[in-house]
């Protein structure tokens, strides 16, 4: 047992030893490690609030499902820690996740979290609480729809000038969105195009305003079209009376009842400006066996292509 004395007070001794060699410094370090905790467990702590924008975070596995209602956007967050950690967090920097994990369709009751791998919370701050701590939200299948686009005009043409048509290419597109939301979406337009000063035919390519933030172009669909204007001088119509219908192809003496009538056309104001009745030809083809024919209005070559009929009063005649 001699070997066994001698191991123990050998341990001892280094153990003295090592206690007392350096002491001072050790000492030291011993007291500035209990400063340094003190000034750490001495800071006060403090709160703040920050609002926070609301994320719904719809599980990949269900790309047809979207959030068409929901009670707000922002939610209030609660945070605790040092004050100088604090300092540094900005507005707008937190989002809050709405958890919609195997949500289904219909009305539901979401809780609200902050995730801190998301928002570069400090790990000395911790979220106190989230106002409101739930969310109800209203989840609706999407659907897709194809709708005609129309343009959107903005100021008017030169005194005297007007839109005269009008062309998209192309005139359709499809649209997705909640089924609710849907149901009444007929169309959407372009963004706004200028009117004023334009004259004759203009192109522009112009980007699709679908009209709701709840709505979205389906992915195959074109985020512009092309926008051709045709600007000219102001159409009406005119009324050109006592306008002399013809039989062609009837018995001798056979005439028409009225004998004559009045005609509607519509175009450019100064070209109808220039149209008398010798412009104007009515006639109808006679065949045995009927009383009642539609006229045939025609126009002299020099508006046949600049002015269209839009009728004829009375609109049958008898030949007798």
């Amino acid at each position: 047992m001699d070997w066994m004395n001698d191991y123990l007070k050998g341990l001892k001794e280094y153990a003295r030893d090592y206690v007392l060699e350096n002491t001072g410094l050790k000492v030291l370090a011993l007291l500035i490690t209990g400063v340094l905790w003190l000034s750490i467990a001495s800071r006060p702590v403090s709160q703040v609030a920050l609002n926070g924008a609301i994320e719904f975070n719809l599980p990949p596995e269900s790309p047809f499902l979207t959030v068409s209602k929901y009670d707000t956007a922002m939610a209030r967050v609660y945070l605790e820690g040092p004050r100088e950690a604090l300092d540094m967090l900005r507005a707008g920097q937190l989002t809050v996740t709405a958890d919609m994990t195997a949500v289904e369709p219909g009305v539901r009751v979401i809780p609200l979290k902050v995730e801190p791998g998301r928002n570069g919370l400090p790990l000395n701050v911790r979220v106190e609480k989230i106002e409101p701590a739930r969310i109800r939200v209203t989840v609706e299948q999407m659907i897709e729809r194809e709708v005609t686009i129309t343009p959107r005009w903005e100021g008017d043409p030169p005194p005297g000038s007007e839109v005269i048509d009008w062309q998209i290419t192309p005139p359709n597109v499809r649209i997705a969105g909640a089924e609710s939301q849907m149901r009444e979406i007929t169309g959407v337009s372009t963004e706004t195009v200028r009117l004023t000063d334009k004259t004759g035919t203009f192109s522009e390519q112009v980007a699709i305003d679908i009209g709701s933030p709840n709505l979205n172009l389906s992915e195959d669909s074109p985020r512009k079209v092309m926008l051709t204007v045709n600007v000219g001088e102001v159409r009406k119509e005119r009324v050109i009376d006592d306008i002399p219908v013809a039989v062609f192809g009837a018995p001798p003496r056979a005439r028409a009842l009225p004998r004559f009538v009045k005609v509607t056309v519509y175009g450019a104001r100064s070209v109808l400006a220039d149209m008398t009745a010798a412009d104007v030809s009515v006639g109808v083809e006679y065949q045995g066996g009927s009383q009642m024919f539609t006229p045939r209005v025609t126009l002299s070559p020099a508006f046949a292509d600049r002015v269209v009929v839009r009728s004829v009063e009375p609109k049958t005649v008898r030949v007798r």
